[in-house]
């Protein structure tokens, strides 16, 4: 299939990614590329929170839904800054008891004061939609990874039963128990695209995955490094490249799990950092007032949420040394005698709060233990955090390039002597956790530490990126403009006038710079070995440990046997599941972490007693069970053997308790006959 094929759903994505935050963003006097930067977070609150919503008052899933809440949203929006503004409070407390120096610089729509924003999120959306597209190998493929069964099924699910709900889509696996929470964000998403766009549902997942980690992913981190200082367009430029050049993210998740919610979720945190930044008053730029900063950041951090309640735990543990460097400043104003020692303890009070807060979650969020107790410490304490200074979490090799502007970045935080060492402590926090997981061991308090995120190293280096692309931005700015200053007041000769009048030393070595270092990044072996494995984990073969080919040819077919109204007993390990997704069939299991219902369990075990055992033959009725998909033992992640939960089933084949009605290859449909 044509990656054209992949357009109109990919275009679908966008628009729901922006639109709904737009009006929102829009609404409360935000302009140009903040206003759309802060876009895509505001937009996944809206939907995610819409779909939610709707079933509680008897209103279906559509395109609707999140368009209207959106326009309710932007409303209560405009009348809140609109009122604060009024009453000259939209930007308090000002800078006099705050003791900041920072002046608030107005927005604007003006794209050509903005122009070199635009251009290196453009230049690393179309590096990372090139890689990613690598990556996936095509756009009808999918990743042949554990979770990818509930990811397809979920998006099906939503549509049939129109209700996108995070309090609902866990009744696919529930097996008729109470349902729980599930963060459903990507899905609802996903589900919109199928719906409006024609495409399938493994086409929308992947146009959609395109959309988050090529689009919103650079946005985000742009949006992040201008909301900390003003870089320079090398900077930029190089920064947007290395958005697209680090595997740990957006390509490892991927590649791995496949961990879709968490790829919403972090390509949507920095802009949760930039506007934590905003807010406390930390960076050496202002362009967000405090009520815009409050009433977008509840949304922004909602959408962080919701696409996964780990990304926004991961964002307020990296958060934190914004809160410390606030009560420093604020400490350090007082002691000038710019602001008052009542405000000083006032806010010192309300950040112990927010610590307060953080700490009750950490115990909330966190998931129980054996959700994640097959992740195990794989280094020690030393090659974790020489592995994650060198940036070769996943690759065991280093990136020189990204690592070499990120230590450039970190020695001119240190050396500049301004209120940005909380950058520094951000890293030190991620340290912290990344050392942890890759080392802690579970009598040392595993679980207790990392078990946010499932004791898994991978969610973990996906994280990495985000602080070490601050470094990228900082260390790239001094060294460009220290090396634009030294050589334009260079002697040169009988070109110095000229080249001083036009400064053309700096640009030309600017874009040479930007050329070689992008090209070293881009043609990195850990990165393109990377792309190269995680497209190996999406292609069809005869070894694939979800679909094959001869699978993926059965499952084309299966509506052609199968009526509406008629279930396909299943197993989930070998992608029998997949039917669902792809045929709009119901099927037994629709992941391998489902609970089977008592019924469901005795067809596993007693199908081949079908002729001797009427209470088969009963179930088989009742359910409206006529077919029998069997793609063999081969299971997904080929790590386990649950032959042992299907007795009957080695006995049915080739029995004359079944009828084949398609096949290829090893992959066959059955009509059970047993019972007519």
């Amino acid at each position: 299939m044509s990656w054209l094929a992949i357009l109109v759903p990919f275009l679908m994505g966008l628009l729901l990614l922006f639109v709904p935050g737009l009006l929102v963003t829009t609404a409360v006097r935000l302009r140009g590329f903040d206003a759309v930067a802060i876009a895509p977070p505001v937009s996944v609150a809206v939907l995610a929170v819409s779909a939610i919503i709707a079933p509680m008052v008897g209103v279906g899933w559509s395109l609707w839904v999140p368009l209207v809440f959106a326009v309710i949203v932007a409303a209560l929006g405009f009348v809140v800054t609109f009122g604060l503004n009024k009453l000259g409070l939209l930007d308090a407390p000002y800078k006099r008891q705050l003791g900041s120096t920072i002046v608030r610089t107005p927005m604007t729509w003006n794209i050509k004061q903005q122009a070199w924003l635009y251009a290196s999120v453009a230049i690393g959306s179309l590096l990372t939609l090139r890689n990613t597209a690598r990556g996936i190998g095509a756009p009808d493929w999918i990743s042949q990874t554990w979770d990818n069964n509930f990811h397809l099924n979920a998006v099906r699910y939503i549509v049939d039963h129109n209700n996108g709900s995070a309090l609902f889509v866990a009744n696919m696996t529930s097996g008729g128990g109470p349902a729980t929470f599930y963060p459903l964000a990507w899905h609802d998403f996903v589900s919109l695209v199928f719906m409006h766009s024609d495409a399938s549902i493994p086409v929308a997942t992947n146009a959609f995955a395109m959309a988050v980690a090529g689009v919103v992913w650079p946005l985000s981190v742009m949006y992040m490094v201008r909301s900390i200082f003003r870089a320079n367009p090398v900077a930029l430029m190089l920064t947007g490249i290395a958005t697209a050049s680090m595997p740990s993210f957006p390509f490892s998740l991927i590649y791995f799990g496949v961990l879709y919610p968490n790829l919403l979720g972090y390509a949507l945190l920095p802009v949760g950092i930039g506007m934590m930044a905003q807010l406390f008053r930390v960076g050496l730029v202002r362009y967000l007032a405090t009520t815009q900063s409050l009433f977008l950041g509840l949304f922004v951090a909602l959408g962080i949420a919701l696409a996964h309640p780990n990304a926004v735990m991961s964002m307020l543990v990296l958060i934190m040394p914004i809160f410390i460097a606030r009560v420093v400043l604020q400490i350090i104003a007082a002691v000038k005698k710019e602001t008052p020692w009542w405000v000083v303890a006032l806010q010192t009070v309300v950040i112990a709060g927010i610590f307060y807060l953080i700490s009750y979650l950490w115990e909330i969020v966190r998931p129980a233990k054996e959700a994640g107790e097959m992740w195990h410490p794989q280094s020690s304490q030393g090659e974790a955090l020489g592995g994650m200074l060198t940036n070769e979490a996943l690759t065991s090799k280093p990136l020189w390039a990204v690592t070499t502007l990120s230590l450039i970045g970190i020695f001119f935080l240190i050396k500049c002597r301004n209120r940005l060492y909380w950058v520094l402590g951000m890293w030190g926090v991620l340290a912290y956790y990344y050392v942890a997981v890759r080392s802690l061991a579970w009598e040392d308090g595993r679980y207790e530490v990392v078990g946010v995120w499932y004791h898994d190293s991978f969610r973990l280096a996906a994280l990495v990126p985000i602080v070490t692309l601050a470094f990228v931005a900082y260390g790239a700015h001094q060294l460009s403009t220290l090396l634009a200053d030294k050589l334009v007041g260079a002697d040169l000769s009988r070109f110095k006038g000229r080249l001083r009048e036009h400064g053309l030393v700096a640009t030309v070595l600017g874009a040479l710079a930007v050329i070689i270092l992008g090209t070293v990044m881009q043609t990195a072996a850990p990165l393109n070995n990377y792309l190269h494995a995680s497209r190996a984990l999406y292609e069809p073969t005869l070894e694939s440990p979800l679909l094959t080919p001869d699978e993926y040819n059965v499952l084309e077919h299966v509506d052609d046997y199968v009526a509406p109204d008629e279930e396909i007993l299943v197993s989930p390990f070998n992608g029998g599941a997949l039917a669902y997704a792809f045929a709009d069939r119901k099927v037994t299991a629709y992941h391998t972490l489902w609970s089977m219902t008592e019924d469901e369990g005795y067809l596993y075990k007693n199908l081949d007693k079908a002729k001797t055992d009427p209470k088969v033959c009963q179930i088989l009725e009742k359910d409206n069970i006529d077919y029998f998909l069997w793609f063999g033992w081969k299971e997904v992640n080929n790590t386990g053997d649950h032959a042992m939960w299907y007795p009957s089933f080695d006995k049915v084949v080739d029995s004359d308790l079944v009828e084949p009605v398609y096949h290829s290859g090893g992959a066959t449909l059955y009509k059970i006959t047993a019972c007519e």
